[in-house]
């Protein structure tokens, strides 16, 4: 052995610091489960939250749900360590966030949605002001964005006519006129949206500044719901109408393992890149319109692909 040593001790000490640098400065394979906020069932958010489910499960990645209420929720699991993952609506993240968590990009335009009785005479949100409004649910998404949206236009509002609706709620209580307005920030798709909009005595009011918001929030677009778009033959909408849209961004933690991030944006390219009524093919994924850091992976798969 003192022989041995005396010829190789060399490679002997090349081996042993290889193996140190190897323990402590090569990172670890990928988990093979990771932890997603996916909303509520039968929510937007939790169906998109399947198709990556069943994505991530070619490539040998397990997702456990957590059903939240939504992206507030969402952003707290992440925040607090106990998901890896989420959905969430832009422009609800603050300073606080973006210190902790990361995003892999846009994905999907979630317009907001301000519907009123005809009676009313309201031709935009201003009009509101002492209107009776299902806002939202305390601590929603959607109610957040409704009282940013307030404070832009500024002036005084009736919080007392603030009403704690959301969802079908309060598209019934505004069918039967339990309320003047109901806000929701929501997909193209919703059940409550999709019967509103055909209802005529409820009208859709457009946002005309919608590109001065979209400026001043970078995690809001600027949309036309063009007319026809939903209905050509029952001409629905029957004109064009001006919105403003949060973009919904994919969040991560920070320590969430690089290889998964590649994972999940291969993901968020096969299932959002196609065309849709509020956007043209190849719109999203995008790493413009958020509110959250992007990692590094993120602007690497922006600039090159």
């Amino acid at each position: 052995m003192k022989d041995f040593l005396k010829i190789y001790w060399p490679l002997v000490l090349i081996a042993v610091v290889g193996m140190f640098v190897a323990l402590r400065f090569v990172e670890p394979g990928p988990p093979r489960t990771i932890t997603m906020a996916a909303g509520s069932p039968g929510g937007a958010y939790y169906a998109y939250a399947q198709r990556y489910q069943t994505l991530l499960a070619e490539h040998g990645v397990t997702i456990d749900f957590i059903e939240t209420a939504g992206s507030l929720d969402n952003l707290r699991l992440l925040n607090d360590g106990e998901a890896d993952v989420a959905l969430v609506q832009g422009g609800l993240a603050n300073v606080g966030d973006a210190e902790r968590l990361m995003t892999l990009g846009g994905l999907f335009y979630e317009p907001f949605w301000v519907f009123a009785r005809r009676e009313t005479g309201a031709t935009r949100l201003e009009d509101l002001r002492t209107a009776r409004v299902a806002i939202g649910g305390t601590g929603s998404g959607t109610r957040a964005l409704a009282e940013h949206v307030r404070r832009e236009f500024g002036g005084s509002w009736n919080d007392g006519t603030a009403l704690d609706l959301a969802g079908q709620a309060a598209a019934d209580a505004l069918l039967a006129g339990e309320v003047d307005a109901a806000v929701f920030a929501a997909g193209i798709s919703a059940p409550y949206v999709e019967q509103l909009i055909r209802e005529p005595g409820i009208v859709l009011l457009p946002f005309e500044r919608a590109p001065a918001f979209a400026r001043r929030q970078p995690a809001l677009g600027e949309i036309t719901l063009l007319r026809g778009v939903v209905d050509i033959g029952a001409d629905v909408p029957p004109n064009d109408v001006a919105m403003i849209a949060p973009v919904a961004q994919l969040a991560v933690a920070r320590g969430l393992h690089p290889a998964i991030q590649d994972i999940l944006l291969e993901a968020a390219d096969d299932i959002h890149s196609s065309a849709s009524l509020l956007a043209p093919p190849g719109t999203f994924p995008d790493g413009a319109r958020v509110d959250l850091p992007l990692s590094t992976e993120a602007e690497r798969y922006y600039e090159s692909g």
